[in-house]
């Protein structure tokens, strides 16, 4: 008799943990702290964005569900993705509770002036160079022009292509480098927003196989990184690195060519880029279904 009025009492007790945890599911399966994300499909537990954003205003989110699992988008309208978890995809499945992000990188909102020389009406836009411009000859060191063949200005430089296009048609500022060391071949000074993760990139190669050019990278005079160019003409080297800009509102990006040989030394810069990063934060809450209890008389 015993044993049976402390099983009804347990059941009795079972009963009342589910009547409470039920609500509760369903109201973490309906929770969220932003619009931009709710359940499009609740059998498979995936979490999407409703609208693209624009660049750097997207909206941290807080998304709750009674799974043990939960699949996270990214917001549409982006072309490249990096998760806290290191995936380059754009889901990933979560099992555990916690607070992830992904982040792209914003090209479309690249702030360069001209970067890739492709400039429709004035190939020489936006750029500055303590170089000499010469648009018949650069047999003489510390002489640049953009080009779309470097042999067309240099007997000894090789023919070969831009890396934009890569078909003989586009663009490419050629340097003869400069027997003076720490002569601005570059510059450009960019307006960017305070407390902002940027990506530089830039492309280089060189037009003659001797002397490499040793091309250092800053921005507002702080040295960002270096990268000496291989002998082989015409295989484009890329130089990437974040900056961060702080309470700065202004970004002078400058590369200068170390290399101050005067026999070789000769180079091609390419896609010049300046483009910010965006990232949001997602804080999932997990609560996974408990186990149905078993009613027993």
């Amino acid at each position: 008799m015993v044993n049976f009025y402390f099983k009804r009492l347990i059941n009795y007790f079972f009963a009342i943990a589910l009547t409470l945890i039920i609500p509760v599911c369903f109201i973490a399966n309906h929770l969220t702290s932003s619009s931009s994300y709710h359940n499009t499909n609740s059998s498979s537990n995936s979490i999407t964005a409703a609208a693209p954003v624009a660049a750097c205003t997207l909206t941290d989110a807080t998304v709750s569900q009674c799974a043990s699992s939960m699949v996270l988008n990214v917001d549409p309208g982006y072309t490249n993705y990096l998760w806290s978890t290191g995936a380059t995809s754009n889901s990933i499945t979560v099992t555990t509770s916690g607070t992830y992000w992904w982040e792209t990188v914003r090209y479309d909102e690249d702030a360069v002036v001209n970067g890739n020389f492709e400039n429709s009406g004035n190939v020489y836009a936006g750029f500055t160079s303590s170089y000499t411009k010469n648009t018949s000859s650069l047999v003489a060191e510390g002489t640049y022009a953009v080009l779309k063949d470097a042999h067309s200005e240099h007997s000894a430089f090789a023919t070969f292509n831009d890396h934009t296009k890569n078909d003989g048609t586009g663009h490419m500022m050629v340097v003869n480098g400069a027997s003076t060391a720490n002569v601005t071949v570059w510059t450009e000074a960019i307006n960017v927003q305070a407390n902002t993760t940027y990506v530089f990139s830039v492309w280089g190669t060189s037009v003659t196989p001797a002397s490499p050019g040793i091309l250092n990278f800053s921005i507002n005079g702080s040295l960002l990184g270096n990268i000496t160019l291989n002998s082989t003409i015409g295989v484009w080297q890329n130089f990437t690195v974040r900056w961060s800009s702080g309470s700065s509102t202004t970004a002078t990006i400058g590369i200068v060519n170390q290399n101050t040989a005067a026999s070789g030394n000769d180079f091609a810069l390419d896609d010049i880029t300046f483009a910010p990063v965006c990232r949001k934060n997602i804080t999932v809450n997990l609560y996974p279904n408990p186990a149905k209890p078993i009613i027993t008389n």
